[in-house]
């Protein structure tokens, strides 16, 4: 009989991260344009990222919203959306007055399907947002070849993806702007919310600075003064978030490497349980693994997805249904109740996370793996 274990919680502020914070709080500069802690931070995440501009913000759906306002994306147009995902990548789109519309997945990444995407590009396509959900790469090749032939911008949705590489190289730098998250619970946090915009272009990044401070900006030929160029946003990070976030980012490499050798561990452990689908690395990638998604496939007798969760939950184990409502079937999207996406559907009743963050050892990662087999193994 397995005994109930609490598991370690995510994320394990160090020292490092605290004594920044401080720092931060006792130089009396907090917050405004050229900020010397945000400047350090963004220019160590995109340095890190392999891009030539970072615009750090007060969230990842702030990064979202702001990324689709420099495409000038608004009333009547069209944003393509994969359905599976947190609804910080479509929400956005809503606030901008433009039309999310929900793009299905494919069965062996959850990524953004390109063939799905093709499908739905029209005349009033504007930009096409593609996840890297939970840590795996979305195929940008193909995803980038569909948007080229169609004229349309890129933007990754990167919030679940520090630490993870195509080819060798971090994504972030595959589309035309790319966001990032530094909510607590992420690969890295800057101490609760946070995120950043990434883009190579210049012009954009210049925008993204102004919108995130109400569109303020220096006055051509009036030195010290500002205006406000366009209405922008108060999506400012502050320098104490910054310096966790600065904290945090240096020990990036190890913390993901931490989740890969954990997902490492998982995969052995239920390597061979039956119905038990396990997560996949595209060839040619690195897979963050932000979260370590299982599919539980159906039939067999095996009881459903949603029943093993509840089972684990209720020996300590926290498991939830990964997505369990599509977005094109929640209430906020009302209008997309007609609009068949069978994979994300599918995996919306069949995906299961289990806990493989850095701060759980081997054991628990093995008393994970014991208490999934043994909810596995019982028949419905």
């Amino acid at each position: 009989m397995s005994s109930f274990q609490e598991l370690p919680r995510w994320p394990q502020l160090t020292d490092d991260d605290i004594e920044a914070a401080v720092a931060a709080l006792r130089s009396n500069r907090l917050v405004g344009q050229g900020n010397s802690t945000v400047q350090e931070f963004e220019a160590a995440l995109a340095a890190g990222q392999r891009v030539q501009h970072a615009v750090a913000v007060s969230t990842g759906t702030a990064a979202v919203h702001l990324a689709l306002h420099v495409l000038d994306v608004g009333p009547g147009d069209e944003v393509i959306v994969p359905a599976h995902t947190f609804i910080g990548s479509a929400s956005p789109v809503v606030y901008l007055g433009a039309r999310p519309v929900f793009a299905d997945v494919t069965p062996d990444t959850h990524c953004l399907d390109p063939d799905s995407v093709k499908s739905l590009i029209t005349d009033r396509t504007k930009a096409i947002v593609a996840v890297h959900i939970n840590g795996v790469a979305a195929d940008m090749a193909a995803l980038t070849a569909v948007a080229a032939e169609a004229g349309v911008p890129v933007v990754e949705d990167a919030a679940q993806a520090l630490g993870t590489e195509i080819g060798g190289r971090p994504i972030g730098g595959f589309g035309d702007l790319a966001c990032v998250s530094l909510f607590e619970q992420k690969v890295i946090t800057s101490g609760g919310e946070g995120g950043a915009v990434l883009t190579d272009n210049p012009d954009h990044a210049e925008r993204l600075r102004r919108l995130r401070s109400h569109g303020e900006g220096p006055i051509e030929g009036r030195p010290g003064m500002i205006w406000a160029h366009e209405v922008g946003y108060n999506y400012r990070l502050t320098s104490v978030q910054a310096a966790i976030g600065l904290a945090q980012h240096k020990r990036l490499g190890e913390m993901v490497e931490a989740r890969r050798r954990n997902a490492a561990r998982l995969s052995e452990r239920l390597a061979g349980v039956e119905g038990l689908e396990l997560p996949v690395e595209p060839e040619g990638t690195t897979h963050a693994f932000w979260k370590y998604a299982v599919r539980v496939a159906p039939g067999g007798g095996r009881r459903t997805a949603g029943e093993i969760a509840a089972d684990l939950r209720s020996r300590g184990v926290p498991v939830l249904l990964r997505y369990p409502f599509p977005l094109h079937k929640q209430p906020a999207f009302a209008g997309h109740e007609g609009t068949s996406l069978p994979v994300a559907e599918r995996l919306s009743q069949e995906l299961l996370a289990l806990p493989s963050h850095p701060g759980l050892t081997e054991g628990h990662l093995d008393h994970v793996a014991d208490e999934v087999r043994r909810a596995v193994a019982v028949t419905a």
